[in-house]
């Protein structure tokens, strides 16, 4: 006989190996056959749960039953919650019956040996804590391990960036750093929440993989290409592009691609990629073909046995001319500087993706061609929905036969500097929803005709020009764009224009989104000497009742116009001043109440007002900004001037 000190040591351990052992046949067999489901492992505990609850309970003192109810309940809700997932994610079930398992010890211990309410209460929370713990590690996707992504090299100009990518991958490879992961459960599990999602977000996703690592990725430049290639498309109810920012939305909350964000904006413009995540992608795009990739993980120019390819800086392209009549997507990814045969274009019969300009915005990044005879040869490629020439110098015209493209959706010419006119061709691409010549400050006017592009949705850089004559377009135009939501309106220098000339804008009836910028704002000096066109162009301004963000720059006048007041703008939500003469909100006695949520000051030296003056004409306020106004003392503004309502959940902007 063992001394009685001695057997209930005895008899823990033994139970505690009587249960391993069984817990140890379970995986056994579901290793082996796979023929018992989860539910039957999930079963059992949630029986115990039961028994558990079913103890009786010995009160302590300044005890209550009501913490100890919840727990059981919350328990029992995380489980069935965990058996659903497991149901949908076999590949773990393993490892998560064995954790599982060791919850339920607790579980155990409370039905053999506890009624002591305190000590029931404290294993209940040890169960509560690893259960949740544990479905946390089951959600789709997994948490990838954090790491602190550097900001992008700086290079000298004869320092190609693909070295120190290349230099990078070398060391990975010496380490086999990269090989452990790839084979590590962590890969796995990525691959798996690739996996898990659908078709369409998928394709999406697979567009990622051709970036250099710690790339900051303009949210902008993918929705077009998704919508070049028709990965998304309008609905009865929704635009192509609001379908591609619901799709980049659905990444993010996926945790597939990171959003990048400015202060502590919520809007997110950027985003980037986990390092890991990146190598999945990678991995999974070239087992599908989806893009070529060198051996250390760069996207290429060979397109031999895919349908898309990639420029990249100091590559010699080597071109099949019979493939190029397959290709789809030609994407420049780092070539800063673009020579092209005009017989290659001749070929591209397929294309519907030619992106050559910038797709990040970096305005530093310099890219050059070194003639645009090329561009004649597109009309040949009539299945071309994105044509993306943003950024690049020495594109001083784009030749006329740029109107055959009749399939063509967005045409972004936005920052070509050098750019001095646009075809009166143009006006034939009447399925163009997209024309961005915003920042082409050598353009003096557009052509007439653009009222002809119905479909047009997003025009932005509309100059209102010098001339009178018969290439200028005028305001008016515009209101026969049924579908235009989006609209920036560049006043130039030299401006003829009619008493009524901006006072159509009102007629833009769809017009949502606003932004005004005059070419220079007048010193103190020049003020008294303003022109009778630039008075009557404040003066006679009506803007569209159903607008909801409005944004001027370089504002010429000193205090508030009469039309823009918040008894004609009742949907205004979001107001931007940008550089200008603006100097006061006007009389705090007589200013009227604003619905705006949103407002943002920037470079206003002149303005004098006052916080408790703001606080009350924006009463709604939820988000304001303040940058370089010199004079806007009292503001309750960070150090990145920002101010937030405490109250605030979420700011659409």
């Amino acid at each position: 006989m063992l001394p009685s000190i001695w057997e209930e040591p005895i008899l823990c351990c033994f139970r505690l190996c009587v249960w391993q052992i069984t817990f140890s046949q379970v995986i056994a067999k579901t290793s082996m056959a796979q023929e018992r489901t989860l539910e039957e492992v999930v079963s059992p505990f949630l029986m115990q749960l039961e028994k558990a609850r079913a103890v009786p309970l010995v009160p302590d003192e300044d005890s209550s039953y009501s913490d100890v109810t919840f727990l059981f309940e919350n328990i029992k809700k995380e489980a069935c919650e965990v058996k659903n997932i497991l149901q949908r994610v076999s590949k773990w079930e393993n490892e998560i019956i064995n954790d599982f398992g060791g919850i339920a010890r607790h579980l155990d211990e409370i039905i053999e040996e506890d009624s002591q309410l305190n000590s029931i209460r404290s294993k209940l929370q040890i169960v509560n804590t690893e259960l949740s713990k544990l479905k946390n590690r089951m959600q789709i996707p997994l948490h990838v391990p954090v790491i602190e992504a550097a900001a992008p090299t700086t290079l000298p100009s004869s320092v190609p960036s693909k070295w120190v990518h290349a230099k990078v991958s070398e060391q990975w490879k010496r380490l086999e750093i990269e090989r452990k992961i790839l084979e590590s459960s962590t890969m796995s599990n990525l691959q798996l929440s690739y996996d898990n999602l659908d078709l369409q977000l998928k394709l999406c996703l697979l567009c990622f993989s051709i970036f250099p690592e710690n790339s900051i990725i303009s949210k902008r430049a993918m929705i077009h290409w998704w919508i070049g290639e028709g990965l998304v498309a309008a609905t009865r109810n929704q635009t192509a592009e609001d379908v591609g920012k619901e799709c980049f939305e659905k990444l993010i909350a996926r945790e597939m691609v990171e959003p990048v964000y400015h202060k502590r904006r919520y809007a997110v413009n950027q985003c980037k990629l986990h390092p890991w995540i990146r190598r999945m992608l990678i991995t999974v795009a070239r087992q599908a073909r989806f893009f070529e990739f060198d051996s250390n993980g760069n996207a290429t120019w060979d397109f031999s046995a895919t349908y898309r390819a990639c420029l990249v800086e100091e590559h010699q392209l080597e071109i099949d001319v019979a493939s190029l009549r397959n290709i789809l997507t030609i994407f420049n990814v780092s070539e800063r500087y673009l020579q092209f045969e005009k017989s290659w274009f001749l070929d591209l019969r397929k294309i519907s993706v030619l992106q050559l300009g910038r797709w990040h915005n970096f305005y530093r990044h310099h890219i050059e061609v070194d003639s645009t005879e090329f561009l004649e040869g597109l009309p040949s490629s009539n299945q071309l929905k994105y044509l993306c020439l943003r950024g690049i110098s020495r594109i001083i015209e784009l030749p006329s036969s740029i109107g055959r493209l009749s399939n063509l959706r967005i045409l972004d010419l936005h920052a070509c500097h050098n750019l001095e006119r646009l075809t009166e061709s143009i006006t034939s691409l009447q399925m163009l929803t997209h024309l961005d010549v915003s920042e082409c400050y050598l353009l003096e006017g557009m052509p007439r005709g653009i009222s002809f592009l119905t479909e047009l949705q997003v025009l932005k850089g509309f100059v209102i020009g010098g001339s009178t004559g018969n290439y200028n377009c005028r305001v008016a135009e515009l209101a026969r764009l049924d579908k235009l939501k989006k609209l920036s309106i560049y006043i130039g220098s030299k401006v003829t224009v009619t008493e009524d000339e901006l006072d159509e804008l009102q007629n833009i009836k769809g017009l949502c989104i606003l932004k005004i910028t005059w070419a220079v704002s007048l010193s103190k000096k020049e003020r008294v000497h303003q022109t009778s066109d630039s008075t009557s162009l404040l003066a006679s301004l009506s803007l569209p009742l159903n607008l909801e963000k409005l944004d001027l720059r370089c504002f010429p006048g000193e205090k508030i116009p009469d039309w823009l007041s918040p008894s004609k703008l009742l949907k205004l939500k979001r107001l931007y001043f940008t550089g200008g003469m603006l100097n006061t909100f006007g009389d705090k006695n007589e200013s009227e109440v604003w619905n705006i949520e949103v407002l943002r000051l920037k470079f206003l030296n002149d303005l004098s007002v006052q916080w408790t003056q703001v606080h009350d004409m924006f009463p709604k306020l939820t988000f304001l900004e303040v940058f370089r106004c010199m004079k806007l003392k009292s503001f309750p503004c960070d150090k990145d001037g920002v101010w937030m309502n405490n109250d605030m959940q979420q700011v659409n902007r």
